[in-house]
């Protein structure tokens, strides 16, 4: 499981901290240490063990020269999670640049990025040109998964040097996003904006102290943290009401704030996905499901257009085009006590008087095995362009990019982590434990990623605007989806 360990040593870090120990954190993330062997003349130092699938096999070889990164800038900070000049007093972005230093030392090789606002055409203008100008691309998923449909991408698993079978890479993804068990994509610890980008639910843990509700940990650990439950207490907790002038409006208090993605949060944490695929890796179209899905939407029409009980910040865009800082105020003033958002949403909470936890999205029912939540589309996967395997230079990207994430999960993300969880973000232990279930078992859907025949898109429309005719929809998807899906395999297969 991608980032249990390094969780599990964060943890180890930062509850050192607040005990006050000089712990030693400098081990590095992928060792574990078993307990210290004693004699009866001096204690010997602890055995140590690795796991092998965070250790990377690099060549001693070098690569001189500038590696070209193809990426969207600022966008979600993509552009400092691959490089930065020089040293800083932010750990994560302290972090990269120590590994940019290091792959300097170890292949002779100077990162750079080159920033795009629309790296699509940005790659196809260079594949047509032939100037063989980027060495890999970082960018948004619908973007680099368009790169892939025009041909632009070759397949990763072609790359001599790049193994992605280690544990630096997501292996969710991996699985998910490969297509034709080609994979033109992926991602890892080579950025945090996968993790940045995961969908999670926080609630405001004095509200819940103050309507005595049980411990919510627990019901989680029990499996009890299903639909039902999640809805039950928010009717129920009686905290939602109107503002000091009697209207519903963005300064009401609700048992729940979030925005219109969370119409995709509960669609995945049913376990659903819009798209599905065959033995043969192909992706394709199942009505299977469409029961489940409308039931999936009824319920999240129940929790999101009930003005009296939730907040959608996408209702408010004509108060603030930022509108998800309303949401945010509510949960930090007191006035939501459940909270659903981004993972990196918690980093802008420091300064929240009230202390807050972290919940995986709740389950469809008792009987679904596991708790699933979403990687949001505005995350950024990596690619490598399809000339460096025309000429011959496909082994220098995978080498330069297996390093990125080998050294990312080695500086970057316990960097992450710890700016995440340190100080007034997450404050227990228990908080700490929701994480791995949230890492656990996070979806990459191919469905959203595309939206073939705006199924994706056309389903979030009909939560946000109160719809409940799925059928309508999927008569609507289902006469063209097969169709789009079979001529993105025809210009992959190309």
């Amino acid at each position: 499981m991608k980032k249990v360990i390094v969780l599990l040593l964060a943890f180890v870090t930062v509850a050192s901290c607040f005990a006050g120990c000089a712990e030693n954190t400098d081990k590095p993330s992928n060792v574990t240490t078993t307990a210290a062997e004693q004699t009866t003349d001096a204690v010997t130092e602890p055995e140590e063990t690795v796991d092998l699938g965070y250790v990377a096999n690099l060549p001693e070889e070098k690569f001189p020269g500038e590696f070209n990164i193809l990426c969207e800038g600022a966008f979600w900070g993509t552009e400092n999670n691959l490089y930065y000049e020089e040293a800083s007093d932010d750990p994560v972005d302290d972090a990269v640049w120590q590994r940019c230093e290091k792959l300097k030392d170890q292949f002779d090789v100077e990162i750079m990025v080159t920033p795009s606002a629309d790296t699509t055409t940005a790659l196809k203008n260079s594949v047509k040109s032939g100037d063989k100008a980027y060495d890999a691309v970082v960018a948004r998923m619908p973007l680099i998964a368009t790169s892939a449909s025009n041909g632009d991408l070759m397949d990763l698993k072609e790359a001599d040097g790049i193994d992605l079978s280690k544990l630096y890479w997501d292996q969710s993804a991996n699985e998910q996003l490969s297509i034709a068990n080609k994979q033109f994509y992926t991602v890892g610890d080579i950025i945090t904006v996968e993790d940045a980008c995961t969908w999670t639910m926080m609630f405001n843990k004095g509200l819940a102290e103050r309507l005595d509700l049980e411990d919510l940990y627990q019901v989680v650990k029990d499996g009890r943290w299903t639909f039902d439950y999640f809805y039950n207490t928010m009717k129920e907790c009686g905290i939602a009401k109107p503002n000091d002038q009697g209207e519903w409006d963005y300064m009401a208090t609700y048992a729940f704030a979030t925005h219109r993605d969370m119409a995709y949060g509960l669609f995945y944490a049913a376990g659903l996905s819009f798209i599905q695929k065959d033995e043969n890796d192909l992706p394709y179209l199942d009505a299977k499901n469409n029961e489940k899905i409308q039931n999936v939407l009824n319920y999240s029409l129940k929790v999101m257009r009930d003005t009296q009980l939730t907040i959608d910040a996408h209702k408010w865009t004509h108060v603030n085009p930022w509108a998800t800082i309303l949401t945010q105020d509510a949960f930090e003033e007191d006035r939501a006590l459940f909270y659903a958002e981004v993972l990196s949403t918690i980093m802008n909470l420091r300064t929240m008087d009230t202390d807050f936890g972290l919940l995986p999205m709740p389950k469809y029912d008792e009987k679904q095995e596991d708790y699933v939540t979403f990687v949001n589309p505005a995350a950024s996967l990596v690619g490598i362009p399809i000339y460096q395997k025309n000429n011959d230079n496909a082994r220098r990207s995978a080498v330069i990019l297996e390093a990125m994430a080998y050294y990312g999960h080695e500086y970057i993300v316990p960097a992450f982590i710890e700016k995440a969880i340190k100080g007034k973000s997450t404050r227990d232990e228990k908080s700490i434990d929701m994480l791995e279930i949230l890492f656990k078992h996070r979806m990459y859907d191919l469905g959203l990623i595309n939206d073939w025949g705006n199924y994706a898109s056309g389903y979030s429309d009909l939560v946000f605007n109160n719809k409940s005719e799925f059928s309508n929809l999927y008569k609507k998807v289902a006469k063209s989806i097969d169709k789009k899906i079979s001529k993105f395999l025809e210009k992959i297969e190309k």
